[in-house]
């Protein structure tokens, strides 16, 4: 058959030679869904053409966040987007039966109030947050889809104004004509969840105008319940005086209790083989010195998941084996190579030249996923291929829905395809997957290592006036900041620095501590600063722990290495008065 390149398809038709469709699913202002199946991979999928521009808008912004309650959009093809494909009801086709029970709407909204957090932290904002683009599964997994009218949140600012989404769900300020961000739509949230407590939205149906009116109004009908105070706030006309998403998924966990929503990850058999040639699809992937009050520096155990375990105790380095390595050449396993969360293999393939292969240990909330890496999935485990070239190759394993392993292979100019090297890196780290938990460390941190102290609580939020919320790479020990306003990041991190090794950079004394301060010549876009840890009781090591502060942005909007400073001093004091 040939390729759909026409308006008008019907059932078995293919789509890009590869997709059979099967049932139309319906249309609606995100444009036409059908469910279809993937010939290539034998699964089923969703194919959904967008109207006009949407397309490109909605596959750009699928690619910049990966979450467990949003709908994954895997690919791009012949004006279609293949979308993840979920066995569910909308929460509208739900209503239709009735208003649902307190406790699964707050299981619902916790799960969507968590997706709305995660594209926050991106810069977008989704706009159109109603019942008919929450998907139900029956064992109450709840996906957020739907990112045709959404818009990146500076693009917000110079946005012509005009009312989008649905107006019974609409905040006041963007029935007011004002750009939509964030709050709207906790707004749109808290509105859908009143809906699915009462069985219509707070502020009634009928013609649009009629509704918009009475959305402007914001006079709210009396609300009672376990569920009141919440959606009162998040329904209150002032935007500003509303909660986060991140907020409202904590005040909703606290009312449904020990509940969890359901993976919706298979951790069974992976699907990666090992290598008989090349992998189809190759390259496209995966501040002032007083700190005053700050965040407890000790952070609770992490639950982690079923293959991680509580966080600090699982192994990087039992992912990797040396011996897998052989045909390159000699190998070494290394165990205190940067961050606590990584692991290296060094492979010998040229007069001591070596490759570095890395694993890392990161949470999935802490990637950006790049439209550029190309997803290769089944139903049980995938894979992202990153752009790679001559310096280095990367790969991204995701372990399940909160947690991912990233490998890579690096060296200049190697003798050796470095895609080769990392692929049969991630074959062993599936294989590791397979057999069930990864391996607990054989010893504990000493009291005294850094391990113990999380990075995010090293800066406290009146150090970063702007940023988002801290995003835990892994474990408390990286911890990543963003800011719209000057789209600059600052990340923190520690690193394992072999003592018998000389620290880099211009020595500094900030906070009273020493410290040393490198700025990247080639890029000129980041600044660096370490600082030593050594605490009184440091125990005999063979390696020094080093605390690592780096600023990054355009050097036209911001001073990196003052700032870098800045930020070093207030890090390196709260981290010594542990």
């Amino acid at each position: 058959m040939e390729v759909v390149r026409l308006r008008k398809v019907r059932t078995g038709d293919l789509v890009d030679g590869r997709y059979r469709l099967e049932d139309a699913k319906g249309a609606g202002s995100g444009g036409i869904v059908w469910s279809a199946f993937d010939t290539k991979l034998k699964r089923t999928v969703a194919l959904k053409r967008p109207h006009g521009e949407q397309l490109a808008r909605e596959a750009e912004i699928a690619a910049q966040v990966q979450h467990p309650n949003l709908i994954a959009v895997f690919d791009e093809v012949d004006g279609w987007l293949v979308l993840e494909h979920l066995e569910s009801a909308s929460l509208d086709q739900l209503l239709v039966q009735g208003p649902l029970p307190v406790e699964r709407v707050a299981r619902i909204g916790m799960q969507i109030a968590g997706a709305l957090a995660a594209v926050h932290e991106r810069g977008i904002v989704h706009r159109d947050v109603k019942p008919g683009n929450v998907l139900v599964a029956a064992n109450d997994l709840a996906k957020l889809t739907d990112f045709g009218i959404s818009v990146w949140s500076e693009v917000t600012g110079t946005d012509d104004a005009r009312v989008s989404g649905t107006p019974a769900y609409t905040s006041p300020e963007v029935a007011a004509g004002h750009a939509a961000g964030p709050e709207s739509d906790v707004f749109s949230l808290g509105a859908t969840l009143f809906a699915a407590l009462e069985g219509a939205p707070p502020f009634g149906t009928g013609a649009p105008d009629e509704v918009l009116n009475r959305v402007r109004a914001a006079e709210l009908p009396q609300l009672t319940g376990p569920l009141a105070g919440l959606l009162a706030d998040m329904l209150n006309r002032r935007r500003k005086k509303r909660p986060t998403a991140s907020q409202v998924r904590e005040r909703l966990r606290e009312i449904v209790g020990g509940w969890e929503p359901p993976s919706p990850v298979a951790t069974r058999k992976p699907f990666w083989r090992r290598r008989s040639g090349q992998l189809a699809g190759a390259s496209l992937a995966a501040i002032a010195v007083a700190a005053g009050a700050f965040v407890a520096l000790r952070p609770p155990p992490a639950a982690g998941s079923d293959l991680i375990g509580e966080e600090r105790e699982a192994d990087p380095c039992s992912l990797m084996s040396q011996h897998v390595f052989r045909d390159f050449g000699p190998s070494e396993l290394r165990t205190d190579s940067g961050n606590f969360n990584r692991c290296d293999v060094l492979v010998d393939v040229r007069r001591e030249e070596k490759i570095d292969i890395e694993v890392q240990l990161v949470t999935r909330a802490s990637l950006q996923i790049e439209k550029s890496w190309q997803l290769v999935q089944d139903k049980h485990f995938s894979v992202y291929l990153m752009p790679s070239d001559d310096r280095e190759c990367n790969r991204l394993v995701n372990v399940d829905a909160r947690y991912g392993v990233r490998v890579s292979a690096k060296m200049p100019n190697s003798p050796e395809d470095l895609c080769a090297i990392a692929d049969t890196a991630v074959n062993t780290v599936q294989e590791v997957l397979r057999k069930g938990q990864i391996p607990r460390r054989a010893k504990k941190f000493p009291e005294g290592s850094a391990a113990w102290v999380n990075t995010c609580g090293l800066l406290p939020a009146e150090t970063l006036p702007g940023f988002n919320q801290p995003v835990d790479v892994f474990a408390g020990w990286s911890c990543k900041w963003f800011s719209l306003a000057n789209r600059t990041e600052v990340r923190v991190r520690y690193d394992q620095h072999p003592l018998t090794d000389s620290i880099g950079g211009r020595p500094a004394t900030l906070g009273g501590h020493e410290a040393y301060v490198l700025r990247d010549t080639g890029t000129s876009r980041s600044c660096t600063v370490q600082v030593p840890y050594r605490p009184p009781q440091h125990l005999p090591r063979t390696t020094l722990d080093v605390l690592l502060v780096t600023v990054i942005g355009d050097p036209g909007e911001i001073e990196l290495c003052p700032e870098a400073e800045r930020l070093a001093a207030v890090a390196a004091v709260n981290l010594h008065r542990r």
